[in-house]
């Protein structure tokens, strides 16, 4: 085996290997070093339509239709049956009250919303099972010719004159690989930012929390909850990222096609019923009823898990010969399923920046990289932060939240219609009102106010192109008719917003106008 290559990629996540195989395709020597092996349980599941678009546009940019039948709960089906896979048809929301069962109100507030993704199943997204689908991507990679290293183990990274010297311990013992460029896919270990002498710094959107989960069978669906108001789901309400909001913080829930489930909580540290994940756990359930009976003949797949999530990251995240992708940045709370669009759209800018410069980017293009993960990280994070700050406030955080479903929305369908060129900020991150508009509303929340309706909708309206600004009873669909009713937001006309729905499968060909 060569011990140079042009590239080297610490971790095999999705990311990891994603990145490997789109490099390898374009002609780079390309190693993956892993230290573990695959399959292998994680979490980081759920995608989102902006998510799938950047899938899309990533597989098509550096041509690899492989994996384009991978942005639609339908195409994969079609294409992968054998891979497992969960459809995300929106977000459900359900707000629970402690030691009583839910409850359609809750403090004379609507204890629900449900926000649609997609009109119909075949164009739905997807709950990646991340135990075959990272496995499938790395032996992608593999079958493409990048040099996968499993079982192994970095231990020093030094900077050399033209690239990084890695020493590694795998199953043949002690290896010194060089590489021109190196990418640290690690996640949350972001070991190559430690190694080079970083450490993550606290910032203040988020409190401190643990996440406890793993993946179970016999998990019951919550459908019944809103039985009364059946004829007005724009989904089934379990065909979605489920989130139920507790008073210590939330849970979630995702289903997969073959009969297993992702649940897990996610809690302040400072609410937190034991230390112990097993006796949290039950503790939890307890105070939940409802909670309670969905798990009742629940069998867990593995133990449960217990991680802490603290409100950090790193600040460097670049060196002359090296690069953190978004997932080593630091660990955004996954309420707004915001972590696989942001390390695909650093995984689509890295490449990017990698094809362009030969494998070699200048300072000043990596300095760029830097500023905007580090600008759409903030966004993101203060958000949310901003959702948690209201989470027991079933209006207020509804609410709040429409300002994430607006500006993703927006901006997926400007880059359908082609209105925009270029790797598109997240969330609007770069569009200046917006960005202005959303920090005067999380302000007045993080001073403990509450932005009226009325102001709330007043910044959402430029924006909103699926009748959020509207009381829909806590069920907004994905409408065509919306879209065409705001065409002139985009702006485009409603011949153009009607072909662009018929592209992207929203609509069948044969409705007219």
């Amino acid at each position: 085996m060569s011990k140079q290559f042009d590239l080297a990629i610490l971790g095999s996540g999705f990311a990891g290997s994603l990145l490997a195989l789109l490099l390898e395709r374009q002609g780079f020597s390309v190693v993956l070093i892993e230290k573990g092996r695959h399959p292998r349980f994680v979490i980081g599941e759920s995608s989102t339509p902006l998510a799938n678009l950047y899938l899309e546009r990533i597989a098509r940019t550096f041509e690899v239709p492989e994996l384009l039948p991978f942005s639609k709960y339908g195409s994969w089906k079609a294409h992968y049956p054998e891979l497992p896979v969960g459809k995300k048809r929106g977000f459900t929301f359900f707000w629970h009250q402690a030691e009583q069962g839910w409850k359609p109100t809750l403090h004379g507030q609507r204890a629900y919303l449900l926000v649609a993704a997609s009109p119909h199943d075949a164009i739905a997204d997807t709950h990646w099972f991340r135990p075959d689908f990272d496995k499938h991507l790395v032996d992608l990679a593999c079958r493409a010719g990048v040099v996968y290293l499993e079982n192994t183990m970095p231990l020093h990274a030094t900077e050399t004159a033209c690239g990084m010297k890695l020493n590694v311990k795998g199953p043949e013992g002690l290896e010194t690989l060089e590489a021109r460029f190196v990418v640290d896919a690690t996640g949350a270990h972001a070991w190559l930012a430690r190694q080079m002498g970083f450490r993550p710094e606290p910032h203040p959107y988020l409190p401190e929390r643990v996440a406890i989960f793993s993946h179970f069978r016999q998990v019951a669906r919550a459908d019944a909850w809103l039985a009364s108001s059946q004829e007005a789901w724009p989904y089934m309400p379990d065909d979605a990222a489920v989130h139920h909001l507790l008073e210590e913080g939330w849970a979630w829930v995702l289903h997969f096609d073959n009969g297993i489930t992702s649940l897990g909580f996610t809690l302040r540290t400072d609410r937190l019923p034991d230390q112990d994940p097993e006796a949290c756990w039950r503790q939890l359930l307890t105070r939940y009823p409802s909670l309670q009976a969905l798990l009742a003949h629940a069998q867990p797949l593995y133990p449960l898990r217990m991680l802490p999530e603290r409100p950090e990251c790193f600040r460097q995240l670049i060196g002359r010969h090296w690069a953190l992708l978004p997932s080593s940045v630091g660990i955004l709370d996954p309420l707004l399923s915001t972590g696989i669009p942001l390390t695909l759209l650093g995984v689509w800018r890295l490449a990017t920046l990698l094809c362009q410069y030969n494998g070699a980017p200048p300072t000043e293009a990596l300095e760029q990289y830097q500023t905007i993960t580090l600008h759409e990280f903030d966004h993101t994070a203060r958000l949310i932060g901003g959702l948690w700050r209201v989470l027991n406030q079933p209006e207020a955080f509804a609410g709040l939240s429409k300002l994430y479903f607006a500006a993703a929305s927006f901006r997926e369908t400007r880059l359908r219609l082609e209105k925009e060129t270029g790797i598109p900020g997240f969330l609007l991150s770069d569009h200046q009102e917006f960005v202005q508009q959303q920090e005067a509303l999380l302000a007045e929340i993080e001073q403990g106010c509450t932005p009226t309706p009325e102001t709330l909708n007043a910044t959402l309206a430029p924006f909103d192109l699926a009748g959020l600004t509207e009381d829909r009873h806590g069920f907004y669909p994905a409408q065509a008719e919306d879209v065409l009713a705001a065409c002139h937001k985009i702006p485009a006309t409603r011949e153009e917003v009607w072909a662009a729905l018929q592209r992207s499968g929203f609509i069948v060909p044969e409705t007219t106008v």
